[in-house]
């Protein structure tokens, strides 16, 4: 069977869509965060879904848990690094169901990297042969296709929903946020709009950035960003802090309505380019799409808004779609 993976290594989430040994759509969702194994406690284990793989041969944690990994590599060379070999070769291991061959990937980078020719040309690169995962194991990436971020969620919601003949004939605007960058692509009949597509550094991070600053004004004490985020990730709305217990909704409302109408302005700018078209259809996704949603509504009140019915896999299901393409 020929084996098709999806793969969005984010910042926050590692996130691939497989085939499974029945031929079913599979998936993982992954903490995007890694370590080498000499930085743990001495006999401290594996927590529940953090591999070991091997980089530039060491032994790294890849996937680990709350607490287990330093700072997080946040630059745009990311894809560059050690910590983001681990995620990947991590992902490959759980991808790869007990083959050692991966006959397709389909990735993504964000818009503004993208049109960096040699920065995906070098991903390309290193994505692509024979790599060893452990001392035992080793997979072959066969085919490496990359694509803009956001095309991930168009093509899933595309294959998806009901609404495949507008996203076919329309001006649709795709909005990403994501942890690092708030990535937008238009699609005009289904053709990119290569000088309307960009990025926003004003992304995730500057969001819970914010969101901690304004617990901090109430509480007393900034909480951090990372205690929100798994807070968020584990499908919870409060954190506790001093012994309190703080419910998010309300600070990332106001974070919201610091930072995303930023970011809305830069995308309306770019679309200036459209020469007096008019965005027919919004589509949202990411794991930022839920807090987007009310101010795209306010920004384009005439166009469709559609979200993805899984908003944090949407991309890589998106990109396992295009492999089978």
């Amino acid at each position: 069977m020929s084996k098709k993976v999806g793969l969005d290594i984010g910042y926050s989430n590692v996130i691939a869509v497989y085939s499974g040994d029945s031929g079913n759509q599979e998936s993982i969702v992954r903490p995007a965060r890694a370590t080498p194994l000499n930085a743990l406690p001495r006999d401290s284990g594996l927590r529940a879904g953090e591999v070991i793989v091997e980089v530039d041969g060491q032994p790294w944690v890849a996937f680990a848990g709350p607490g287990r990994a330093g700072d997080r590599e946040l630059h745009k060379d990311y894809t560059a690094s050690d910590y983001y070999q681990a995620l990947f070769k991590g992902a490959l291991l759980n991808a790869a169901c007990n083959s050692d061959v991966v006959d397709t990937l389909v990735t993504g980078l964000p818009v503004s990297q993208f049109h960096d020719k040699s920065y995906v040309r070098a991903l390309k690169e290193r994505m692509t042969g024979r790599h060893r995962i452990s001392p035992k194991i080793e997979i072959d990436v066969r085919q490496v296709e990359v694509v803009p971020q956001p095309v991930g969620t168009l093509t899933d919601v595309y294959c998806t929903s009901e609404h495949a003949e507008v996203i076919e004939e329309s001006v649709v605007l795709v909005i990403d946020p994501g942890f690092f960058s708030v990535d937008w692509v238009v699609f005009i009949q289904r053709e990119l709009a290569t000088k309307t597509s960009n990025s926003s550094l004003k992304a995730m991070s500057v969001l819970l950035e914010t969101c901690a600053e304004e617990v901090a004004l109430d509480f007393g004490g900034n909480p951090g960003t990372d205690k929100i985020e798994w807070a968020l990730q584990e499908g919870k709305n409060s954190i506790m802090l001093f012994g309190r217990k703080v419910d998010l909704p309300d600070y990332l409302k106001r974070a919201s309505d610091r930072v995303i109408p930023t970011v809305m302005r830069e995308i309306k700018q770019e679309l200036r380019k459209l020469e007096n078209q008019v965005v027919d259809c919004v589509i949202l996704g990411g794991g930022g799409a839920s807090l987007y949603e009310s101010y795209a509504r306010q920004e384009f009140p005439s166009a469709l808004i559609l979200c993805s019915s899984d908003i944090i896999r949407s991309n890589a299901q998106g990109f396992w779609h295009i492999a089978h393409s």
